[in-house]
């Protein structure tokens, strides 16, 4: 019989009875009935007209694997035989996409839509692997012993082919969010299977895992509200199901070292995580259940109540868990905090954070514009829904610009920083979508900073080279430095509406010929300082410099010095020039913890 429920929380006074949960599955599952094509016997979606990078679908109707393989395993919570009978044929739909030829480029991998496997995909995403392989492990671990004996050896296989596609890719363990969903495939692979070397090949992974961390004390994809989700979850899994103890142990240490790299970029006053991030969807963190799960009903942000059931389901099979003496950091907000810490190693990228009263603000040291990326970002005002942001993008006929590269120093609320222009490097996507030849057609390409959420009384004042915004919620001051894009030079211009402020720089405006060519531009960079302060708070006296020499730009403000390449070149060169300092020293890096996990 399935494992049920009720095994995983009991009724009991920590906020998150296991009611809850049992209310969440019947809400997930009424949002997915009606999205069921009993025709294909899979989930049905409608697909815009917007770029989505791996699928080549457009404005179609169609059936996704992933989400299909989630439905019938949350059918089978409910375990009604009306629901195991669907159950049963979604997944003898699903099983039949998984392309199964060990000979094949995507051998174990689906493609992310029926209507399009992976050999027709943009390209093919291994990552499908992982995914749909973890849920067919917990499918045959909570309901294995219900299913079909035919069946239930198809599920099996697939999930074979699935953990033996990941151990032929072998992602690299700095790929934080597969590198551990992937662990926990190839661990209950080994342990479902009797299959040794997978297991062992499992155990090495959460090691190599452990490893990477310890590089830096923390992980190459920082601060991502959606990755870290998929992270702890694989995590919880591993816990839950794995009986391997050294494999338990490690995942256990990594789990604890996510928490704490989570609650230190927490901004409990707005109940958001602050900048920067590495991978991020959304700029409001919502009302994500997963989190106010782990927080056993304290951060009063959701409630089963106030779901539509179209999140997150598996939430109510995962025993999400915050280390009890990190809630409080997510609980009482923790004004005039500056938390520095280092992500990655080669070349060293850390972050910068500053946690005010009526604001927050991150920066990353290095970083580029890809869409996911939020190299200097942050939140003001209080915890109301939509969140209020400060966001700086560069964007390309609608789209962010992967080949924009961005280097800063912060201290405190006050930003220095310097935008350039990578060559190699993608278009919409940093590796899947990129630039041949250093040519590219383009109708408007232009940097962003915009502030959203402002109140009624804010009042923006400005010029070429400045704005202004003096409200009762904040005070920012944002400076265009100086900038060049080939022979232009750069001016800033403000479109203020009500509540919001876009300023906007025009590298390459819509009259100008839309062949861009990197060698004809050559130089190319955009330098800017950012001041925010708390509503009332007097701004710095310091005004900030720069100066131009040779490839290079240098900048001044206050104790804040940043030396960044002006030259369109490859990012080795950006690395070499980059050097950031804070009263004349080397900006620190520090490491989350000095604990090792490996």
């Amino acid at each position: 019989m399935g494992l049920g429920l009720s095994c995983r929380r009991q009724e009991s006074d920590d906020g998150w009875p296991a009611s809850w949960d049992r209310l969440l599955l019947e809400k997930a599952l009424g949002a997915r009935d009606q999205r069921f094509d009993a025709s294909q016997s899979m989930l049905r979606v409608l697909l815009g007209p917007e770029y989505r990078y791996h699928t080549r679908l457009r404005e179609c109707q169609a059936h996704p694997t992933r989400e299909s393989l989630e439905y019938a395993l949350l059918l089978l919570e409910d375990g009604s035989k009306e629901r195991m009978a669907r159950a049963l044929r979604i997944l003898d739909r699903v099983l039949g996409l998984q392309v199964t030829d060990a000979e094949s480029k995507w051998y174990g991998i689906w493609g992310w839509y029926l209507e399009e496997p992976p050999e027709r995909m943009a390209p093919a995403d291994w990552n499908w692997a992982d995914f749909n392989g973890s849920l067919l492990a917990q499918i045959e671990f909570r309901h294995g012993g219900r299913l079909p004996r035919p069946l239930r050896q198809r599920v099996r296989e697939a999930l074979l082919h699935a953990a033996r596609s990941i151990v032929r890719r072998d992602v690299n363990p700095s790929y934080t969010n597969i590198a551990v969903l992937g662990g926990f495939v190839t661990l209950a692979a080994g342990e479902l299977l009797n299959d040794r070397s997978l297991l062992e090949y499992g155990r090495d992974r959460m090691r190599r895992v452990c490893a990477e961390v310890d590089r830096t004390g923390s992980f190459a994809e920082y601060n991502s509200p959606t990755y870290a989700r998929v992270t702890l979850a694989a995590l919880v899994r591993i816990r839950m199901y794995v009986k391997h103890e050294e494999a338990r142990r490690r995942a256990a240490a990594v789990e604890r070292r996510l928490w704490e790299h989570l609650a230190a970029h927490w901004d409990a006053a707005r109940r958001q995580f602050s900048g920067p991030m590495s991978r991020c969807y959304s700029n409001d963190f919502g009302r994500p259940v997963w989190f106010e799960k782990a927080l056993g009903g304290r951060l009063k942000l959701a409630t089963p109540e106030n779901r539509t059931g179209n999140d997150d389901g598996e939430t109510a099979l995962h025993d999400f868990r915050c280390p009890a003496n990190l809630a409080p950091r997510f609980l009482a907000p923790a004004p005039g905090r500056m938390h520095r810490e280092l992500y990655i190693a080669d070349p060293p990228v850390s972050g910068a954070s500053y946690f005010s009263r009526d604001f927050s603000l991150g920066s990353a040291s290095r970083g580029d514009f890809w869409v996911q990326r939020r190299p200097l970002f942050g939140y003001f005002g209080d915890a109301s829904r939509p969140a209020r942001v400060l966001q700086l993008r560069v964007v390309k006929d609608g789209y962010d610009f992967s080949s924009a590269v961005f280097h800063s120093v912060q201290d405190q609320g006050r930003v220095l920083a310097v935008i350039g222009f990578r060559n190699p490097g993608g278009d919409r996507h940093i590796s899947l979508d990129p630039i041949r030849d250093g040519r590219f057609e383009c109708g408007r390409l232009f940097a962003e900073f915009h502030v959203d959420g402002l109140p009624g009384d804010a009042r923006v004042e400005g010029d070429e080279k400045q704005a202004e915004i003096v409200s009762s919620l904040l005070r920012v001051r944002f400076h265009l430095l100086g900038g060049r894009f080939g022979a232009r030079r750069l001016a800033l211009r403000l479109h203020p509406r009500e509540g919001t402020l876009t300023a906007t720089i025009d590298f390459k405006p819509p009259e100008a010929p839309r062949l861009v060519e990197w060698a004809r531009v050559r130089t190319g960079f955009a330098a800017l300082a950012l001041e925010a302060a708390d509503a009332g708070a007097p701004f710095s006296g310091a005004q900030p410099r720069m100066r131009l020499a040779g490839d290079a730009v240098d900048l001044e403000w206050g104790g804040l010095s940043l030396r960044a390449l002006a030259r369109v070149a490859a990012v080795e060169d950006h690395e070499r020039v980059f050097d950031a300092r804070i009263g004349g020293k080397p900006a620190p890096q520090p490491r989350l913890s000095e604990e090792r996990l490996a």
